[in-house]
């Protein structure tokens, strides 16, 4: 019996291990297909960016040689003022268009977060912009900015107004870029505040409400400290959504006139495909993720604080 028990138990512990490694019943044969793609689509074109960055790479084959320079690439656009403008122009855009997003989707979500006639309609509506296209949303605000024959002009002469040339002139150009991303994207901001709001209890507003609080108080006391996990992820989505946009902007001014309305996608577009610097762009698609993670790891890291502030009170 004893010899019999012995080849048992190690047959017992090797099926065990088996398993444990990847065999029969192991998750991990189902999770090779989700790396392989997330490598695919994701790890890969990072990787291959930072090589290519590493490069004087021509685009085109009559270029020239492609020459490793190390991180002269990167060198190069710490001297450029180019790429300090539209850096600058980017983190401009960050700074006014979000929080002017941020604040109307908050007062919207607060002020239809009531049961009222026609409530869902509205509610649907107001989430229209949000599907538009950003080619479509760019071509509709450069129709409308038309000095001649423009929705806008058209009402500044109906006034008694002079007609502007919006897009002509640095400042309202940019202006006027920031005003479509806030026209586009603050539905979004509504959206997701609107579904925070949802899902706090009623038993705390109502006793706030008992406490004697007034409307202000129970907004800055209640309201906006549980819903500060939804706004800092809303803010975090809106952020990289912002650093990457492209198409609204080349659609309505190209980035011009001049540079005034060159953001830094447009600005590594026109490197690449502008200038032929396929080596230059990826540095600056590289600078872009570290800035993209800068902000995700600070916000998430923020999250995380709030999280444990919020168990410590609980363990109290």
């Amino acid at each position: 019996m004893k010899s019999f028990r012995g080849p048992a138990t190690s047959r017992t512990e090797g099926a065990g291990f088996f398993k444990g490694a990847g065999g029969f019943g192991s998750p991990v044969p189902f999770l090779i297909p989700a790396l392989l793609i997330v490598f695919a689509v994701l790890i890969f074109p990072i990787l291959f960016a930072f090589f290519v960055s590493l490069f004087e790479w021509p685009l085109s084959a009559g270029a020239g040689p492609r020459t490793f320079i190390g991180l002269g690439n990167y060198v190069t656009l710490s001297r450029d003022p180019g790429f300090w403008n539209s850096l600058w122009l980017q983190l401009g855009f960050i700074f006014i268009a979000i929080p002017i997003e941020m604040v109307l989707g908050f007062l919207a979500a607060l002020l239809l977060n009531r049961e009222f006639r026609g409530g869902n309609l509205v509610r649907a509506l107001l989430l229209l912009p949000v599907f538009f296209l950003p080619v479509v949303s760019g071509m509709t605000w450069r129709f409308m900015l038309q000095p001649r024959y423009g929705a806008l002009n058209n009402l500044l002469v109906a006034l008694g107004a002079p007609p502007t040339t919006w897009l002509a002139q640095a400042r309202t150009a940019y202006a006027a870029v920031i005003a479509q991303d806030v026209w586009r994207m603050w539905p979004f901001v509504f959206m997701l505040m609107y579904a925070g709001l949802a899902g706090i209890p009623d038993e705390l507003i109502e006793a706030a409400e008992i406490d004697g609080a007034s409307y202000r108080q129970r907004v800055f006391s209640v309201i906006i400290p549980v819903l500060y996990p939804t706004i800092l992820t809303t803010l975090l989505l809106r952020i990289i959504d912002a650093l990457r946009i492209f198409s609204e902007v080349y659609v309505m001014t190209e980035g011009g006139p001049g540079m005034s309305t060159t953001l830094f996608s447009l600005y590594t577009h026109r490197i690449a495909f502008g200038h032929m610097r396929m080596g230059l762009s990826s540095a600056m698609a590289i600078f872009l993720l570290i800035l993209s993670i800068l902000f995700a790891v600070t916000l998430v890291r923020k999250n995380l604080s709030l999280d444990e502030l919020e168990q410590r009170g609980g363990g109290r």
